[in-house]
């Protein structure tokens, strides 16, 4: 069970998670997460006290988020062959749905905070390793990998983003590629 804490933490996050999401990353304010949760400041500041550290607790949450989700769809995938390269494209597929301006957030985020940066690279390193073992040939596992690396860069930096058409296309080749045995 939670303690009382951790459901405030989580409030909090999923406050800031709602405000970026309604009025964009430069409107994530302390204030504005304060109001919004129904929470008084001081609050907030015990579990965060300051801005840096609430965007450093948002994308360590977001990330955890993302990772029950990789290893919900693979849960709920029958065939083992290639589940966990599934389970990536799947989830990576609602991420880009729900939270791309999150995600450029903490993006921009991360190429100033190190400590962001080196979170989200330890825990991608954790997904990935699962592919390395999951039935397909490791080149194919690498490849959808990078696909999906290519997305996130070109919709969440707003690079020459895909029509959605387009997008939801290649996830179809991408999944129709994990079911290829290596």
């Amino acid at each position: 069970m939670d303690s009382k804490a951790d459901v405030k933490r989580r409030l909090i996050l999923d406050t800031a998670k709602e405000v970026t999401l309604e009025n964009g990353f430069s409107e994530l304010t302390l204030d504005a997460v304060a109001k919004k949760a129904d929470i008084s400041k001081g609050g907030l500041l015990y579990h965060f006290p300051n801005k840096e550290s609430l965007i450093k607790g948002l994308a360590k949450y977001i990330f955890e988020e993302f990772y029950l989700n990789f290893v919900k769809y693979a849960k709920n995938d029958s065939n083992e062959i290639g589940k966990w390269s599934r389970a990536l494209i799947e989830a990576s597929k609602f991420d880009l749905e729900h939270y791309g301006e999150l995600n450029a957030g903490i993006l921009a985020t991360s190429f100033l905070e190190p400590e962001i940066a080196k979170n989200i690279s330890a825990g991608y390193k954790t997904i990935l390793k699962k592919l390395e073992d999951d039935g397909i040939n490791p080149v194919t596992a690498t490849i959808i990998r990078l696909a999906l690396d290519g997305l996130y860069y070109s919709q969440t930096s707003n690079v020459a983003p895909l029509e959605k058409e387009r997008v939801n296309e290649v996830i179809q080749q991408l999944l129709e590629m994990s079911k290829i045995e290596g």
